[in-house]
This record gives structure tokens, sequence and C-alpha cells, in this order.
């Protein structure tokens, strides 16, 4: 069994240190990165997580051994301690290194190590991997199966960038590994659902598929050793999103679940249904309950329940052995085209605002939590565009603290 154990840190903690050669050293996970220092550092021996996954020692900030200035292999003249960065690229005093330099620093790099904390965070330790999971809100730390509700910010070398904080292309918060997704060529149902090989007349019609702007649901289906998620769209449950809305949360907001995909029953207010739950006053034939798809990256999309009375008019159209693939894309256009009936925005932008109340009291956003609020605005009366109001944040949320 995995040995795991939690502890909390803080920037420039050490937690291990190792001589590769002797040990077989750690393995460096997320919020770390790895110290280089000469066999002769005393500070060995005094911070480490021992046997028993105990994290002991300070802030290696405060060794009387000063790090290197700069980034990328730096060498301090009053320290021995070289330090390796992730942006080794934008050194300033690595063209200024002599080959004796360069040799030494070569040399170094065989030597004992230390593990350092970049984030301040809990201690993650699985065997020799140690990692570092964030406390911050803003930071989203991704997992294999996780639901993502991205947009798209580029096009290009056979993949689509992703923004996983869902920012708008003119926005500079999706920058980093940590923010933006790669989803393959490969990694996307072709229309009508079809299986082979995907040729350079594919990539020509990438942007047919995927364009800049388009909001999208996915799947991580790798982490890679940097932090980069590659994600997926082959199941049929995900892809483009239209004719709804996007609502943008702190990732620790929202909980992993079972089920991500989720329909709220009966949010559109005074809706006239027959037995089946379908409108019967409207043109639309839209039912009065409402879908949210729960991005663990802190993107929640909200949108109305596509009528089953649609899927069977596509059924009844097409040939018995058309493949669901070609249902279900003929169902998305549908959807995007048809225009949302003013009761059915109605109860889209309650669901919406539901959601900003518990994010404004920082409660955890669930299905029940979200009906809850939703509810006890009905029933008190409140208008949609007054939910927001601060008296009325703290009364529609009180449901959530009993």
């Amino acid at each position: 069994a995995a040995h795991l154990r939690h502890h909390f840190v803080l920037p420039g903690q050490v937690l291990a240190t190792s001589n590769a050669e002797t040990d077989g050293g750690f393995l460096r996970g997320h919020g770390t990165f790895i110290e280089l220092v000469q066999e002769d550092d005393d500070d060995n021996d005094e911070h480490d997580i021992d046997d028993d996954g105990n994290v002991s020692g300070g802030m290696a900030g405060t060794s009387k051994k000063k790090r290197a200035k700069g980034s990328g292999w730096g060498y301090s003249e009053k320290s021995d301690v070289v330090m390796q960065t992730h942006d080794a690229k934008n050194s300033d005093d690595e063209n200024d290194k002599s080959g004796d330099e360069e040799e030494e620093n070569t040399t170094l790099t065989k030597g004992p190590q230390r593990l350092i904390a970049s984030v301040a965070g809990t201690v993650e330790r699985v065997n020799k991997l140690i990692s570092v999971i964030p406390i911050s809100p803003s930071i989203y730390v991704g997992q294999v199966g996780d639901l993502i509700v991205g947009r798209i910010v580029g096009v290009g070398g056979s993949r689509w960038k992703v923004s996983l904080t869902c920012s708008p292309l003119t926005s500079s918060a999706s920058n980093g590994s940590m923010k933006e997704g790669q989803l393959p060529l490969s990694g996307v149902n072709l229309p009508g659902g079809v299986q082979r090989i995907r040729t350079s007349e594919d990539v020509l019609a990438m942007r047919s598929l995927f364009k800049e702007g388009d909001l999208l649901t996915c799947e991580v289906q790798n982490v890679q050793k940097d932090g980069t998620l590659i994600l997926h769209t082959r199941s049929l449950r995900y892809g483009k999103l239209d004719n709804g809305v996007l609502v943008t949360v702190p990732p620790s907001l929202v909980g992993r679940r079972k089920n991500h995909f989720v329909t709220l029953k009966g949010m559109v207010a005074g809706k006239n249904t027959d037995d089946n739950g379908m409108d019967v006053d409207g043109e639309e034939e839209e039912t009065g309950d409402v879908d949210v798809y729960l991005g663990l990256n802190g993107g929640i999309w909200i949108q109305r329940t596509v009528p089953p009375k649609w899927e069977n008019a596509i059924r009844a159209d097409q040939d018995e052995r058309a493949p669901l693939a070609e249902t279900l894309q003929k169902l998305r256009q549908r959807h995007a085209t048809t225009r949302v009936s003013p009761s059915m925005r109605e109860g889209i932008a309650r669901v919406r605002n539901s959601i900003e109340c518990l994010r404004l009291v920082h409660c955890q956003i669930t299905p029940d939590t979200i009906e809850i609020v939703a509810r006890a605005s009905v029933d008190a009366r409140v208008r949609v565009a007054e939910m927001l109001l601060p008296e009325w944040v703290v009364k529609l949320t009180e449901g959530t603290r009993r």
C-alpha cells in the first residue's frame, strides 16, 4: 500500500534531502523544486521528511547560506548552493559563465539534493514521490478523470490550447502550464463519430470543430511531469457548449463527485407542464429543468435540459442504424439554434445567481446547496436581479449553514 502522509508547509521549507548516488534520491512532484548542494553542506541533516512522513526543520530561506541570484543555473561567490529553476532560459548570467564554472556545476549536479516547497500547502508523499498541494483557491491541480469546463484560446500543431480559468482571449490570466491544458486532435470525435486515423486534412479543418473562444466540456486524460494537462472529448457527453451561461468560481468550492453532470428539477417557476414535464404553453416545448455541469477547474456551465421530444423527432427522421454520435450531434445543433424562452432564461439566471451567492459566502457548491438557495429565493419571492444584494445573500444561504 502507498505510504501517504499530510503536513502543512510554507514556501521555502526543506522537505527532504538525499544523495542520489547512495540512497536513490526522491521524485519531485507538484509545488516543489530541487536545490543542489555540495557534499559538505551541513544542512542536509537539519531538514527532512523521516520514514514516518514527518517534516522537520525550518525555512530554507533562513539558512545561513545565500542562494544564487537570478534564474537558471546560478553560482554565488558567497555560497556553495546551486539552484535549478524552471525559467533557466531567462537567465542573464548564463552567457557570462566560463568553461571552468560550467564544468564545476556539472559535477555538482551529481551531489546531494534538497527538495524545497515552492507553494504553501499540504505535503503528499507516495513512496519517493513528494508533492505539495496548494491551499490557494485560485490554483487548480488536475487529476486524471476530472471534468473540465474550459475555453479554447489557441489552435495549431494538431492540438487546441484550453484555458482552465475560462478567461477570455484578451485576458492575460491564462498563462502558464497550470492554467492551460492541451487537447490533441486524436482526443476528439470526428463528425459523425467516424473512427479513423487523423490526416493532414483533419488538421486543416480543426477550426470547424473548435475555434478560439469556444467553450467546451472535456476530461483530463493524462497529467505530464511538468503539470501540463492532456485533455480529451472522446466521450459523447463532452463537446462544445452553446446557449447557456458560464459561471467561474474558485476551484476549491467544487468538490469531486461521482457525477458532475446534474439536472435540477423544476427550476422554472410557474411553468405549465404536462405529466411528462413538457411545456404546454410555449412553442419551444421545453421542460422546467436546468442542467448544471460542475467543472473541477471552477468553471460551471448552466443550460436548459434538452426535451426528450427533440431526440425522438430526430430518431424518427433518420435511419435506425444511424450511430448515436450522429444523433447527439444533430441534437446539439438543434439546441444551439433554438432560442431559449423568457421563462427558461429567468430559471437559468436564478440558478446562476444561486451559485454566485454560494461563492460570496464561500460555501461548497453542490447540487443540493444550489437547489436550497434557488428554492429559498422562489419561496421568498425574490426577483433574480435582487438575489445578489448583501442582505439577500445572507438570508438565502442560511439553509446551507444548518
